[in-house]
């Protein structure tokens, strides 16, 4: 294809962590072919929820072809990747007792859509999987870089020191849920995030208080939106060596 792309090719849409964090993360090239490929896959059924089974994946040539395999030898890679794939949480393989399990992208919409036909993709995924509590929580566990970035905005290399920088001073899960009440109010930015896990510093989380309120983090919303705070939390950062 030395000409390029031609006119009115036809594009298939990825999930962005899929083309950031996920992308640092997989480090087998057969996995990266084969969830590609299942995703382009999906994309062609233009439907929710959309399904393919293993048997689709290894009677593909292209599958074959850049895989350079076949017979067992490509049912083993096919399955390994496929395997992997859903303990990042990229994709879900549900077996509902029939001859095909079917592959499917680990998305809310998904989720939500097999939960109305009575399968719960969590239970049936191939890999063992943690119970949760209601629909809303039957999401992969994930960390904090990708939950700014599936809930927030693209993360920016200064974005990305930042959370990094807060790891080393919060755990993953205070950060996590910084982040999820940052949502909640509208505050869609590193600085609101930064200023409510400098109250809990001093104040103690939500469930820690006598009231589960924010305490003074509550009070302060507004001024804490403002770059003032945030250029101050730098200053202090760059003071203890935190370039």
């Amino acid at each position: 294809m030395k000409g390029g792309f031609p006119r009115g090719v036809q594009f298939t849409p990825v999930p962005n962590p899929l083309l950031a964090s996920l992308l640092e993360e997989i480090d087998s090239l057969d996995e990266l072919k084969v969830v590609l490929r299942t995703v382009h896959g999906l994309h062609k059924l233009r439907k929710v929820p959309a399904s393919i089974g293993f048997d689709d994946l290894l009677s593909d040539r292209t599958v074959a072809s850049m895989l350079e395999s076949s017979g067992p030898q490509l049912e083993e890679i096919v399955e390994k990747s496929i395997n992997s794939a859903v303990e990042r949480g990229i994709l879900l393989v549900v077996d509902e007792g029939t001859v095909q399990r079917r592959i499917l992208l680990n998305t809310e919409p998904v989720r939500r859509a097999l939960v109305r036909q009575g399968v719960d993709p969590m239970i049936k995924a191939r890999k063992p999987a943690e119970t949760w509590a209601d629909t809303e929580s039957a999401k992969p566990k994930q960390d904090a870089v990708t939950f700014y970035e599936q809930n927030i905005a693209s993360v920016t290399p200064i974005v990305a020191e930042n959370i990094h920088e807060a790891l080393e001073q919060h755990p993953e899960d205070e950060v996590i849920l910084a982040i999820r009440y940052a949502v909640e109010a509208n505050a869609r930015n590193w600085n609101y995030i930064a200023a409510i896990l400098r109250r809990w510093a001093t104040e103690g989380r939500p469930e820690e208080l006598d009231d589960g309120s924010y305490g003074t983090t509550e009070r302060d919303l507004q001024e804490d939106r403002s770059d003032q705070f945030y250029e101050e939390y730098l200053k202090r950062q760059r003071a203890r060596g935190a370039n």
